[in-house]
């Protein structure tokens, strides 16, 4: 099973692909989702690391997924499929199919229960929410 592609279904709460994040030197893509029931499914399905979340919303299942910025930016691509710049996706509350990669089990340790992030697809963008502008901040 290692290696295959997983598409994963939900609501972004925790957006790191405009600005990758630098953590001990290594810098990251990061897309945390809260996942639907069908995501939910398939992470258990395919024995991925999740978590559980107690929002304003109630119990979420979280997933984050990561891929190392010298990977290059994952791709983009809003509800028609067409590829577009990192900025459409929201910060937060888009609903996305994000499709990644199940890491494999090596002489390094066992890396199957983590999803390394490929492409990301904009289904629905939240209510009120434009695209990102970093340079509001």
């Amino acid at each position: 099973m290692s290696g295959e592609y997983i598409s994963l279904t939900g609501d972004v709460v925790f957006n790191k692909i405009s600005q990758p994040d630098l953590y001990l030197g290594v810098s990251k893509y990061l897309l945390t989702i809260a996942l639907d029931k069908e995501g939910i499914k398939e992470a258990e399905k395919n024995g991925l690391k999740t978590s559980e979340y107690k929002g304003k919303n109630g119990k979420q299942i979280q997933i984050t997924s990561k891929r190392r910025a010298d990977f290059g930016k994952p791709k983009i691509y809003n509800s028609d499929k067409e590829e577009v710049d990192s900025n459409h996706l929201s910060l937060f509350g888009d609903k996305v199919t994000m499709l990644v990669k199940k890491g494999k089990v090596s002489e390094k340790g066992d890396f199957s229960a983590f999803a390394y992030l490929e492409r990301v697809r904009v289904e629905e963008k939240a209510e009120g929410v434009g695209e990102y502008d970093p340079a509001e901040f």
